[in-house]
């Protein structure tokens, strides 16, 4: 067995499942996290989680959507993890570069627990973190697969 891959999804690849899927690239990026989901726990890879995604995740309005998201959620994340202070302070430090509270704080969180792989749908999020360089990456679902599968 290789290394064990930490990945983190923040919460737009919970949603990408239950958006439109008319939309070929939503479709594509979709059927990429689904496919991620069945190789959790397959011994190469392992998904982390954080109270930020809970939070995320409760703010969606459509309520129908919510269920289905909190549903997948709740079947595909493992360990959640733990909020101190110097994640508080990493955040700030990236949100100087431009990166929004909330993507800086997955960031900071990623950050702290040495996490291989954050996963986003988020283009302008997945540049500006390659703009500044953080120590891990950033990308989306479908590049993971092509990189790691």
């Amino acid at each position: 067995m290789g290394k064990v891959h930490k990945i983190y999804f923040d919460a737009c690849c919970y949603n990408r499942p239950f958006d439109d899927l008319r939309n070929d690239k939503v479709r594509l990026e979709s059927e990429a996290i689904l496919m991620i989901y069945g190789i959790i726990g397959a011994g190469d890879f392992e998904l982390f989680s954080s109270r930020m995604i809970d939070f995320e995740l409760n703010k969606i309005k459509d309520m129908s959507k919510k269920m289905n998201v909190t549903a997948f959620y709740e079947s595909i994340k493992s360990e959640t993890l733990k909020f101190c202070d110097e994640i508080e302070i990493v955040a700030s430090a990236y949100e100087m570069h431009g990166i929004g509270y909330m993507d800086a704080l997955h960031i900071a969180y990623c950050q702290q627990y040495q996490i291989d792989y954050m996963l986003t749908t988020d283009k302008a999020l997945i540049n500006v973190a390659r703009r500044v360089g953080i120590s891990f990456k950033v990308v989306n679902p479908l590049e993971f697969i092509m990189e790691v599968l």
